[in-house]
């Protein structure tokens, strides 16, 4: 069994391979440039790079099960070389916005959207994996927090089920050791269903004093999302926000229905990473 890890400079993917490799797993990381991928000991970094189909099956070769991050580039030689190296299966991190009613048109949505439907017609065995808002997104107000500075956030009252990614990690190292989740389709959150002011002032309670929530234009929210958003996206996110219940009260996602471990809070995940927020 050899498990190919794409996304190993994000932080599940590099969370996922550092757990699978303590683990006796045998991991293999992909990546565009192999020699500047930091690693654990043991660990063989491959070349993948989704613009060059030649390296592909290189990749490929000998790996039973991978562990996917979206990206439409490519994804049909990818998978098609995937078949070819006899891997079984594809456990694909997507995302909860394709189940908006605007799919088709968010370029979010559709950009996750395009992975899964390649994925689902491959004669592969899938497991997609759709966490909505990230624990991880609030790093975005860390400078502003840092500085004293009051925190803007566009549709401050949205109402989310942040998840903390070891919860993702979690799903996803059972779905790529064992046959429980072969062929499912998972929602992701958190355990609890927060707003923005709410994870605002969870922060604020750790740092012991106020933070200040500021509502910006939607103008403003976008210039300010550019600096760490790809720009095609940046009216997605602001879309998807949006959309976003305000009045939403269960967290019904939690990974505790499938890994029978409750989930990790959002101050769990705040207190582990307050240093950044100092």
């Amino acid at each position: 069994m050899t498990i190919l890890i794409t996304g190993v400079r994000g932080g599940i993917g590099a969370g996922l391979l550092r757990r699978l490799h303590t683990s006796g797993h045998n991991v293999r990381a992909a990546s565009r440039v192999p020699a500047k991928t930091e690693l654990p000991a043991g660990v063989l970094a491959v070349e993948l790079d989704l613009a060059d189909p030649s390296t592909f099956a290189p990749a490929l070769a000998g790996v039973t099960d991978v562990f996917l991050y979206a990206e439409p580039a490519g994804i049909e030689a990818l998978l098609a070389a995937a078949v070819a190296a006899r891997v079984r299966r594809v456990v694909l991190l997507s995302s909860d916005s394709v189940t908006l009613p605007t799919a088709e048109r968010n370029a979010l949505a559709r950009h996750h959207l395009l992975v899964e439907r390649a994925l689902l017609a491959a004669p592969l065995t899938a497991t997609l994996l759709r966490p909505g808002g990230f624990a991880t997104m609030t790093l975005g107000w860390a400078e502003s927090i840092r500085a004293g500075q009051p925190v803007e956030q566009a549709y401050p009252h949205a109402r989310l089920d942040p998840i903390h990614p070891e919860d993702i990690a979690d799903v996803a190292e059972l779905a790529l050791t064992t046959d429980t989740l072969d062929g499912e389709t998972i929602s992701l959150g958190g355990p609890q269903v927060l707003s923005f002011g709410d994870q605002v002032q969870t922060l604020g309670e750790l740092l012991e004093r106020r933070i200040e929530l500021r509502e910006p234009t939607r103008e403003q929210a976008a210039e300010q999302l550019r600096g760490h958003v790809p720009a095609p996206l940046v009216e997605a996110v602001l879309d998807y926000w949006s959309q976003l219940p305000g009045k939403q009260t269960e967290a019904a996602r939690s990974v505790e229905r499938i890994t029978g471990r409750p989930g990790r809070t959002f101050r769990q995940w705040a207190t582990e990473h307050l240093a950044m927020f100092r």
